[in-house]
């Protein structure tokens, strides 16, 4: 699944991917996805690729939240979580801080 989301944002040009195993440190998820889109209609973009190329693979999300704004798209696949940022709100929440302690994954 990690693989697929992965590449289904590097077919859309996400931006700044990074992945986090969070195996230990999070009772929610294993992984953690973090990208962005230049603008809300890119985020849009990226989510619905991933949404379309899990789905053709039988995974379906547990839930999908601000899909419909596009500034901070939240992808609930249960063992991955995929957050989709516009820059400032990337910025600001700055979830790579919040994990620190989380080993990135690289593909």
């Amino acid at each position: 699944m990690l693989k697929e989301i992965y590449r289904s944002i590097e077919d859309k040009k996400g931006e700044n991917t990074v992945i986090l195993n969070v195996k230990g440190l999070s009772p929610i998820t294993d992984y953690l996805v973090i990208t962005s889109g230049n603008v809300p209609t890119h985020t849009q973009a990226i989510a619905d690729e991933i949404l379309k190329n899990l789905k053709d693979l039988g995974e379906i999300p547990l839930n999908v939240e601000g899909l419909s704004e596009g500034r901070w798209i939240v992808l609930d696949y249960g063992d991955v979580i995929v957050n989709l940022f516009i820059p400032e709100l990337r910025e600001y929440y700055n979830l790579e801080w919040l994990w620190a302690d989380a080993p990135r994954v690289n593909l």
